[in-house]
């Protein structure tokens, strides 16, 4: 008994492009999810990274000027400043628009004087905190800085 030939149309079924369609959305959204937290995870490391940099920026400049250097924040910024005069050496905005915008949080909040043999008047940690990952950058009284 011979079939009868029925001719097909080339092309995928709506519950095929649906299907496809369905599976592409859930891995998008898995992916997205993961890369945020990623990005902001990296934000928060790039900022930690600023603020260790800012911290032996300040042991450099008390030593070569031969002037006490204070360490301070200022809002969302922090701050190297001359302690005699009060002039601001370098500023890094944290906050709101910012490339990192990240939350600092000094102990003491009052910050650290640096005098010009490196030492410190005690011990500095800040913490920077985004969205969802926080790091903590300690500079000891001594001067060694780390992020344990």
């Amino acid at each position: 008994m011979m079939r009868p030939w029925r001719a097909r149309r080339p092309g995928f079924t709506l519950i095929e492009v649906l299907v496809v369609v369905v599976l592409i959305g859930i891995v998008v959204t898995v992916s997205g999810t993961s890369v945020s937290k990623q990005l902001t995870r990296d934000r928060a490391v790039r900022a930690a990274t600023v603020v260790e940099g800012m911290l032996v920026e300040a042991t450099q400049v008390a030593v070569r000027r031969r002037v006490p250097i204070r360490i301070q924040g200022s809002g969302t910024a922090l701050q190297i400043v001359e302690r005699r005069t009060g002039t601001v050496i370098r500023s890094r905005s944290f906050g709101q628009g910012s490339d990192m915008e990240a939350t600092l949080t000094l102990d003491p909040v009052a910050g650290v004087t640096i005098f010009p043999n490196g030492r410190a008047s005690s011990d500095l940690s800040v913490t920077v905190t985004t969205d969802g990952a926080a790091f903590v950058v300690r500079r000891t009284a001594t001067g060694i800085v780390r992020r344990p």
